[in-house]
């Protein structure tokens, strides 16, 4: 499978994996956290409906140097508007085909350049093209894990 069909294919269905483990969470638990300083499901998520906006800006823009997190503030403000799980998912496949629109953009040229990353990590635009992917199947465990705490013992 050719590189881009495959970080299409892999984040669609994380998105789904995630959306599934999300829409067990009865409403009254969306919004709890397991501890003080801990983020809610509804938190989580609502960080993966903005995040693939964020990196198709990034991707496109190719900073040499970590861009500065003020640029990235109305993702940030966007993401707190998200107010419902329906919110949170019509956002994040929204965002997601903007960022799979860029990344089938890219040449193969392209994905061997790099960027750096607001957390000063450099990566290749290949790389680049996999980290929503990646934060999506990072949040998914956490939204099983808080499950968990709770008392959700099933395998969604």
């Amino acid at each position: 499978m050719p590189f881009k069909q495959l970080v299409s294919k892999v984040t669609l269905d994380a998105i789904d994996e995630l959306l599934r483990y999300a829409k067990a969470i009865p409403g009254d638990k969306l919004t709890w956290r397991p501890a003080e300083h801990a983020r809610s499901a509804l938190e989580i998520l609502q960080e993966c409906a903005v995040l693939p906006a964020a990196l198709a800006a990034w991707l496109q823009e190719r900073p040499q140097s970590p861009p500065s997190m003020e640029q990235y503030a109305p993702y940030w403000a966007q993401a707190e508007s998200l107010t419902t799980l329906d919110a949170c998912e019509q956002a994040l496949r929204e965002n997601t085909q903007k960022l799979l629109h860029v990344v089938e953009s890219l040449s193969e040229a392209e994905l061997t350049q790099t960027a750096v990353a607001p957390w000063g990590r450099t990566y290749t635009l290949a790389e680049g093209c996999l980290i929503h992917h990646w934060n999506l199947t990072y949040h998914l465990g956490q939204i099983a894990y808080i499950q968990l705490l709770y008392g959700d013992i099933e395998f969604h």
